[in-house]
């Protein structure tokens, strides 16, 4: 008989698409798997697109303010969705609970224990969330992406699990397609992760506009906006050639593995990707993450060699110029970041999920 878990993984790309591909990891072992994600989130149609389970919780996040009728908001939902997570483990039966982190987690986790059913939780980040400090409480094992200061007792270092789709390597084929396209010149990524993304996307579109035409052809951009800043973007390359505009990428994977270069936000779960390909980057956190965690993430990267850490300022469009530049004009600097990967320390993204599975079947 399979066994049930659920996977809490709404919110943002950092913890719904970790818990999918823990998700996919279990399934695939023969279990069954139901997602808990924000009622009306955007990532509906993905787990529609991919035949998932899920069900939908109202819930809102901890009002940060005095604000009187937020209060009475998130009260409301809170006992609302803590009676609909009590009738879904009852009727289940889960053999786990599994939290990937975020204020969505928190109803399923505290009233799975509640209820004696087992319970996890993972965190990406070098810094623990608020949501997942307060689910630690009620967590049988609390799983790790970064080695964090002040771990739990029950922690244990494993990785962010990350796609099946990067364990994949380009073919043959695909590399020379790639090569043969891009003229056999350095290819770049530049995206801004779930959040955060205007002045990263502004910033970079200003620096490379000078760097593009600088380059005399040797070099590719490939600038994911998000839907929010398309169209104002791709007015800022107009007469700019060798860059390609996209409000969204589905399969970014492909593009990660084709190009030499990403710049992008330090969120664990990009970070996760970027490891696993082995590709020198240039990071730019999100200075209003909590926590400032997307700092210390990056920190993390950089101190290992494996990075250029640039904080947001007023400077960024220089800083990015500056730092895309001291790479293209020395090509060393590239080869030494690739191979710093084979002294990181961290654990393998690709083997996250199959570790924190492990771990769930010892208990």
């Amino acid at each position: 008989m399979e066994n049930v878990y659920l996977i809490a993984a709404g919110g943002t790309g950092g913890h719904f698409y970790p818990g999918i591909a823990l998700g996919k990891a279990l399934i695939e072992k023969g279990e069954s798997v139901i997602f808990i994600i924000k009622q009306g989130s955007p990532n509906i149609k993905y787990l529609d697109d991919n035949e998932l389970s899920f069900q939908e919780i109202d819930f809102v996040p901890m009002p940060r303010s005095k604000n009187i009728k937020a209060w009475l908001n998130f009260i409301k939902k809170f006992f609302k969705t803590l009676k609909q997570m009590r009738q879904l483990i009852k009727l289940t039966e889960p053999k786990w609970c599994i939290g990937m982190g975020g204020y969505i987690s928190f109803p399923l986790i505290f009233v799975a224990h509640f209820m004696r059913y087992k319970t996890a939780i993972h965190d990406s980040n070098s810094r623990m969330g608020l949501a997942n400090k307060a689910c630690a409480k009620f967590a049988d094992i609390v799983f790790l992406g970064l080695p964090i200061n002040d771990a739990p007792e029950n922690a244990i270092l494993v990785g962010t699990p990350i796609r099946e789709e990067f364990r994949k390597k380009l073919t043959e084929e695909e590399k020379i397609y790639w090569e043969m396209e891009t003229n056999f010149g350095i290819n770049i990524l530049i995206f801004g992760g779930s959040q955060g993304a205007k002045k990263l996307n502004y910033a970079a579109a200003e620096a490379f506009k000078k760097l593009l035409p600088q380059s005399k052809g040797r070099l590719n951009v490939f600038h994911i906006t998000g839907t929010r800043d398309f169209e104002e973007i791709k007015k800022m390359y107009v007469n700019i050639s060798r860059i390609a505009v996209l409000p969204y990428v589905e399969d970014i994977y492909s593009l990660m593995k084709a190009v030499h270069i990403i710049i992008a936000r330090s969120g664990a779960s990009s970070l996760a990707e970027i490891c696993a390909l082995k590709k020198p980057s240039v990071l730019i956190p999100f200075p209003y993450a909590a926590d400032n965690h997307q700092y210390y993430n990056a920190k993390l990267f950089k101190d290992a060699g494996l990075s250029f850490l640039i904080e947001e300022s007023d400077n960024l469009e220089q800083d990015i110029y500056n730092a895309v530049k001291k790479l293209l004009s020395e090509p060393e600097h590239l080869q030494k970041m690739r191979a710093s990967y084979n002294n990181l320390t961290l654990p393998d993204p690709l083997q996250a999920a199959e570790k924190m599975i492990a771990k769930l079947e010892e208990k």
